[in-house]
């Protein structure tokens, strides 16, 4: 039998509002955008380069009500968890393959100035 490991572990911080809506079940879901910035040094110029990739998290029950009432834009924050994939139709009917970190745990890094 193989075991099979599906872990990440990632920092960012919030491009948005997180959001918090009570699913047909009954179970809570926040869910929020997560910018993670990366830096390194162009081969050729030495340069240095900047870019950031983007996740959607999800979190439910106890972490998703924490995360709403603790994070807000500019959040920083740090995610342990798993992916998840889907497959959705995109806005032309093309097939689109969605991934996305499904929370296990949430630990607040850092708040925005103000809050």
């Amino acid at each position: 039998m193989t075991v099979n490991l599906n872990q990440v572990a990632i920092t960012g911080n919030l491009t948005r509002e997180p959001s918090l809506v009570t699913l047909a079940s009954g179970h809570v879901l926040c869910e929020f955008q997560l910018a993670s910035h990366h830096r390194s040094r162009d081969e050729v110029s030495g340069a240095w380069q900047e870019w950031a990739d983007y996740f959607t998290v999800k979190a439910f029950g106890f972490q998703a009500r924490t995360s709403h009432r603790g994070l807000s834009k500019g959040s920083g924050v740090a995610v342990s968890g798993r992916l998840s994939s889907r497959r959705v139709t995109g806005p032309d009917g093309a097939p689109q393959h969605v991934a996305e970190i499904i929370a296990e745990a949430v630990q607040f890094l850092a708040r925005p100035p103000g809050r």
